[in-house]
């Protein structure tokens, strides 16, 4: 028996021997993640037509008298000129420009713009003629030619509205009565994947 454990201390002793003499591992390289994709190119509603641009846009990659979804308030000012009416809600500040033809919600705790929504009172002008169109008088059938079907239907009885519902891409084509008079508009929002 002292044989078999001499014999096996022997052997354990030799292997460990032969481990030790084996070229160290080489170290593996750790993979730097990859870089995170550019940001959309973004598109001017007054000046570029995206049927034409970019077919598939969506509230990421648009930008209305140079504001965008995410902006900051304190860079919004000038480019939206005077304030036509600021009202407070739960978590935002919508504020009224262009005689209320453009309509921002802020988030009250950042200060970043979470809906930009255009109505038919912007007298800028909006350069795609689907958008343009809606603006104008409305159509749900022009509208779904334009950008295909709704995801749904909202009712809104609280504020006399129907949105047409296209969260897939952070859009909404609403249309209100305003005491019998019907005001259309696109609202673009923040959305995640």
């Amino acid at each position: 028996m002292l044989k078999q454990m001499a014999l096996l201390g022997f052997l354990g002793i030799l292997a460990v021997g032969m481990v030790a003499c084996a070229p160290p591992p080489e170290p593996v390289a750790e993979e730097e993640p990859p870089p995170p994709p550019p940001p959309p190119p973004v598109y001017e509603l007054t000046e570029v037509d995206l049927a034409a641009e970019e077919p598939d846009f969506t509230s990421r990659n648009i930008s209305v008298l140079g504001v965008k979804v995410g902006d900051r308030t304190n860079d919004m000012g000038e480019a939206l000129g005077d304030i036509a009416n600021t009202r407070t809600d739960v978590d935002d500040y919508i504020t009224a420009y262009q005689d209320g033809g453009v309509v921002i919600y802020t988030f009250k705790l950042t200060g970043a713009a979470r809906r930009i929504e255009i109505t038919s009172l912007f007298d800028d002008g909006i350069v795609t003629s689907g958008l343009q169109d809606w603006l104008d008088d409305g159509d749900p059938d022009q509208l779904r030619e334009f950008i295909g079907p709704e995801e749904s239907i909202d009712e809104l009885p609280d504020s006399d509205a129907t949105e047409y519902v296209y969260d897939a891409r952070g859009m909404r084509f609403i249309q209100y009565d305003v005491s019998g008079t019907e005001i259309n508009a696109i609202r673009f929002s923040e959305f995640f994947d």
